[in-house]
């Protein structure tokens, strides 16, 4: 898979007079499995947000920037969401409440076709979506939780149901902003590898977080934000080093690289 998945160059993003992208320019190529890491309010859901189309660049001296996705710049959103899978914890409420958490999870994962929340009327669906429905259950191993409602599973099961919903449609890129919030040291640990084996298949995987350890190993680049800005853009073996981290998040952090490609850090002189 070729091609770019974003490129921003000088968008700034304001809300309320709060400057919250500030001349924001980076690139994601296809296939380019990338982590965007910073602190609390450094931008990360924001620049998300902008690549969803949620948010659209604030004009500054009649300046806007520009946003390409996906080698376009206008685009019709419904159209690009076919084209992108998405997760953030605001997706996982609304499956656990109301009306679309009374969906079982084979009616949600259906709900991927469409990029809504609520049941997909049976004549807009084929056959194939129904294999396929099925298909994304069982790759993501809750093809058991089919007939169940999702306000009814745990928030970790919910979310491997929400994965497969994501990829149902076979996006080119997979948007994942903070997917392992509220989730177990177990549920976590189910939903990384699975992270792992989606990017391992191909599908570009964009990851927003602030934990290290959420970094899986086939990730190969970093954007490193603070404060609205790209303080890095480059590979991961040079994004993290204890300096740059240290300095990115405040305080002396060390830092340790397995050979399993995981990343592990603690605050220094705190122990293990």
């Amino acid at each position: 898979m070729t091609g770019r998945l974003i490129e921003l160059e000088n968008v700034s993003l304001r809300r309320q007079a709060v400057t919250i992208l500030d001349r924001l320019s980076l690139q994601i190529e296809l296939g380019q499995h990338t982590v965007v890491l910073g602190p609390n309010g450094a931008g990360k859901t924001s620049f998300l947000k902008l690549l969803m189309r949620f948010f659209y660049p604030s004009v500054i001296a009649e300046n806007s920037g520009r946003v390409s996705i996906l080698g376009r710049e206008q685009w019709n959103v419904w159209e690009l969401r076919q084209r992108l899978g998405y997760i953030n914890s605001e997706i996982d409420f609304h499956f656990s409440h109301g009306r679309s958490g009374r969906l079982t999870a084979y009616e949600t994962v259906l709900t991927g076709f469409s990029a809504t929340e609520l049941e997909v009327d049976e004549q807009r669906l084929e056959p194939a979506m129904h294999a396929a429905a099925d298909a994304a259950l069982i790759d993501r191993e809750v093809a058991h939780l089919r007939d169940r409602p999702v306000a009814q599973l745990s928030t970790g099961e919910r979310r491997r149901v929400l994965l497969a919903r994501a990829l149902v449609h076979r996006p080119q890129a997979l948007i994942l902003d903070e997917p392992t919030t509220g989730l177990d040291i177990g549920a976590r640990h189910q939903l990384l590898m699975q992270l792992q084996t989606v990017a391992e298949g191909g599908t570009t995987l964009v990851l927003v977080t602030h934990h290290i350890e959420e970094v899986v190993p086939a990730i190969c680049r970093a954007i490193l934000l603070q404060s609205g800005r790209a303080v890095y853009q480059g590979s991961r073996q040079e994004a993290f080093t204890a300096d740059r981290l240290s300095q990115l998040f405040g305080v002396a952090i060390e830092l340790d690289h397995h050979p399993n490609g995981w990343l592990s850090g603690r605050l220094a002189n705190h122990g293990g």
